[in-house]
């Protein structure tokens, strides 16, 4: 079997130095010093830096991943509503068709475009119930 690279090597003993460091802390915290031997302060050091990189990296990608996907449910949401506006809409111009043509009250093809291309549920409703009364499209679209 050939040697295995230093990194590796570092690797194998990472858990058990992390054990022993963590260890180490706690009873020189608890004794109130502030300061490690030098070899320990180095891994110490590098164990903290390769901490936040870790941490830094996962929190980005927990962040990225969140992010994509509320930004995915809210336009799924955002997508439902204006389908659901629009169906309304569509609905109220169908509606307010139907009955000028059984009241019999011709549409110019401007007439027609104006209704059609109404975006306002308001104006639509109104129309409609102009239609009771009406003798013309004028009176209707008023």
């Amino acid at each position: 079997m050939p040697p295995r690279p230093v990194g590796d090597r570092y690797d194998a003993l990472r858990e058990p130095m992390k054990r022993a460091l963590e260890a180490l802390v706690m009873k020189r915290q608890t004794e109130g010093k502030a300061t490690f031997p030098p070899f320990a302060q180095k891994i110490f050091e590098r164990g903290i830096s390769e901490g936040f990189r870790d941490g830094e990296r996962k929190g980005f990608h927990d962040g990225e991943r969140k992010g994509f996907h509320d930004g995915e449910l809210k336009g799924k949401q955002e997508g439902e509503l204006k389908g659901k506006h629009e169906g309304e809409l569509k609905g109220k111009r169908d509606v307010l068709l139907r009955l000028l043509a059984r009241a019999g009250i011709a549409l110019s093809d401007e007439q027609r475009s104006r209704i059609l291309g109404c975006d306002d549920g308001a104006t639509l409703d109104r129309w409609v119930e102009n239609v009771l009364e009406a003798k013309t499209a004028a009176d209707v679209l008023s």
